[in-house]
């Protein structure tokens, strides 16, 4: 398991912009993504997202619910059920460390705040657990694309 913190204000995107662009990026790359949004508003919120992050992309996504989930690239889901077999989650909201609730997935990504407080040393902290538990760890400035 490779877990990456990307740093929204060095990388000088919004969060949704952020995981729009890594969801572009691993499609691109043959990966399936979850992305995992802590509430309906902002999962339809990526939706969105998903749709406008670029003025030329497409993006082949949907909700989690729908009768062709298990065929989506990218799915956005409430929870980690991994209806798409997704390699990569993509959690919009922060995810406690611990291996056993990822199993399947390879890759996670987590967002690091632009600015100090609360969520700020609530990611720093979870790095610390992170690196801990011994997987792959990998912190990010700049996203492709």
């Amino acid at each position: 398991m490779k877990v990456e913190f990307v740093n929204l204000g060095q990388a000088g995107l919004d969060l949704l912009t952020a995981a729009a662009r890594l969801a572009a990026w691993h499609h691109a790359q043959g990966h399936r993504a979850l992305l995992l949004a802590g509430d309906q508003f902002q999962a339809e919120e990526a939706d969105r997202a998903l749709w406008t992050y670029a003025p030329a992309s497409f993006l082949p996504h949907a909700l989690a619910g729908g009768e062709n989930q298990a065929q989506e690239p990218v799915l956005i889901g409430l929870d980690l059920e991994n209806h798409n077999h997704a390699q990569v989650l993509i959690a919009l909201a922060p995810q406690e460390p611990g291996l056993a609730a990822l199993e399947g997935f390879e890759h996670l990504i987590e967002f690091v705040p632009a600015r100090e407080g609360p969520e700020l040393t609530a990611a720093r902290a979870r790095y610390k657990q992170w690196q801990a538990l011994g997987v792959e760890l990998a912190h990010t400035t700049r996203l492709p694309g």
